[in-house]
């Protein structure tokens, strides 16, 4: 919004309806009985950019939390990882992975490099399609995964496809072992008016 020189007054409520006429008179109401704040998690976790703020949260802090939390329930569970590095699953991945390898003193290395013009594959109509669309949309560094092993982090995982494949390619590059964790937290709830996912 800033960058279009607006300003943010504030977030639209939940249940509130907002109109601004031609002569940019604003017209507010809640709609709704019983409003609540019920925010869709894949906005912090995926949809939104880093430099979003939501509900006057900052989506890039929120992400680096994540990572935190994940790293702290790595240390609990297996404190003596043998995680050698720490490769986020491009490009949300970045923020999630950078502050778990700070706070797990493991080195983080970009070794999954993004086609940018390749389209969000777990969109992509037909399993065909999506296992396509990740074989041309990744493409790994070869000597940054060879021999080690590797915690790869994505944001989420929707069905598990993505991931199986990205594992494979990582594998087949030559790591040792192969780690893969997500950042988000279960998905729990459909969002009807989101994307379409199954839950």
């Amino acid at each position: 919004i800033e960058a279009l020189d607006f300003r943010v007054v504030r977030d639209v409520s939940p249940g509130e309806a907002v109109l601004v006429t031609s002569e940019g008179v604003v017209h507010t109401e809640i709609c709704h009985p019983s409003p609540q704040l019920v925010p869709c998690m894949f906005e912090f976790v995926y949809l939104a950019r880093p430099d979003s703020v939501i509900d006057k949260i900052s989506v890039y802090q929120a992400r680096l939390k994540m990572g935190l939390t994940l790293a702290n329930q790595i240390l609990r569970c297996q404190p003596n990882h043998e995680i050698d590095i720490v490769v986020p699953v491009p490009d949300t991945g970045r923020s999630f992975a950078m502050e778990l390898a700070r706070k797990l003193d493991v080195p983080y290395r970009e070794a999954l490099i993004k086609n940018r013009y390749i389209a969000r594959t777990f969109i992509m109509p037909g399993q065909a399609k999506r296992q396509k669309g990740v074989r041309m949309k990744l493409h790994p560094i070869k000597e940054e995964l060879q021999g080690k092993n590797v915690l790869l982090l994505d944001d989420s995982i929707v069905r598990g496809n993505t991931s199986r494949q990205i594992i494979s390619l990582v594998r087949a590059s030559g790591a040792k072992k192969v780690f893969f964790a997500s950042a988000a937290p279960p998905v729990r709830f459909p969002n009807v008016y989101g994307i379409d996912m199954p839950t």
